[in-house]
């Protein structure tokens, strides 16, 4: 599945580069996020259940 453009969920981490562009990808039940600009990895989710 490819990246898409999101809106930054809260309990992820903040890019290093200060950018506040995210994307984020499904990975089966797992939602993985990263900086648009730089990609560096900002966490992942589990869907369906509460952080």
């Amino acid at each position: 599945m490819e990246w898409t453009r999101t809106s930054v969920p809260s309990i992820v981490n903040a890019c290093e580069c200060g950018s506040d562009k995210v994307e984020a990808r499904a990975d089966g039940l797992v939602k993985l996020y990263r900086c648009a600009e730089c990609h560096t990895s900002l966490g992942d989710l589990t869907m369906g259940r509460e952080p």
